[in-house]
């Protein structure tokens, strides 16, 4: 085969992957020395690797290769402790803002809580791993229903009528539908006292590789901290983290953390 139709910048590009040797986390020299490549080079073929889905940089500035590799060679799914996934992301938003943190995902048509990390103020939302609670005045429930088809809602709601919580409660079901339209433009989900009075939450869905809503994270507070001038803020801080974990599940496209456009 002619020596021309040989792509050196490829070979580079493998090299890089090749110098993970199964590492969970590797930082930019390490990658620059173990393939003597200059260090601007290696970042180039590093960032785009990252912005294919298939490399995932940390906060640490370390690098690390995502499950969407093992499916090029039609590897089975692994199977991913999403809980364990999240946590780092959801200590980071405890950190940031003080308030309580949770990760539900959708269960029987209800939200069910998966993992909690609560602040440390005396007063706080409350919640534990295994809670249940309704998908129509919660952001955990708004986001997990954002994406799936109107007939499967309609199922949803049938089985779990919208009972009015707060005087607050979307009651109607013509309003909660245009409620998730809101949700899936802005990529985020509001709980303005809808499900307890007193109560604000703001959600975000997290995304399996073929854009459906695998699970929701969402911060919830006392509406007198987690107020509405606060909600730009909290909305693009969630967002970022649930588009690092949907990367790192192996979703790739039309995900933007640009607050007022959302997931698409």
């Amino acid at each position: 085969m002619p020596a021309n139709n040989y792509i050196e910048v490829l070979e580079k590009a493998v090299r890089v992957l090749e110098a993970f040797r199964g590492e969970r986390e590797v930082a930019l020299s390490d990658l620059t020395t173990r393939t003597r490549q200059v260090k601007s080079s290696v970042f180039r073929i590093l960032f785009t690797l990252e912005r294919l889905g298939y490399i995932e940089k940390g906060n640490g500035g370390r690098y690390s290769v995502t499950p969407r590799f093992g499916r090029l060679g039609g590897e089975s799914r692994p199977a991913i402790d999403l809980c364990s996934l999240a946590a780092p992301f959801m200590a980071q938003l405890v950190q940031r803002f003080q308030e309580t943190v949770n990760l539900g995902i959708l269960d029987g048509g209800e939200v069910l809580y998966i993992h909690v990390i609560e602040c440390s103020n005396a007063f706080r939302l409350a919640a534990h791993a295994g809670l249940r609670g309704p998908v129509h005045s919660a952001a955990l429930g708004k986001c997990l229903l954002c994406r799936l088809p109107h007939g499967e809602v309609k199922a949803i709601l049938k089985a779990h009528p919208l009972e009015p919580l707060t005087p607050r409660t979307i009651r109607e079901p013509a309003a909660f539908y245009r409620e998730l339209e809101r949700v899936r433009a802005r990529g985020y989900a509001l709980d303005n006292e809808e499900d307890s009075r007193g109560a604000r939450c703001i959600g975000a869905p997290i995304l399996d590789p073929e854009g459906r809503v695998r699970a929701a994270i969402s911060i919830s507070g006392p509406a007198v901290r987690v107020k509405p001038a606060r909600d730009a803020e909290m909305a693009k801080a969630l967002m970022e983290a649930c588009k690092r974990i949907s990367t790192l599940l192996g979703y790739t496209t039309g995900y933007t953390t640009r607050v007022g456009q959302g997931v698409r």
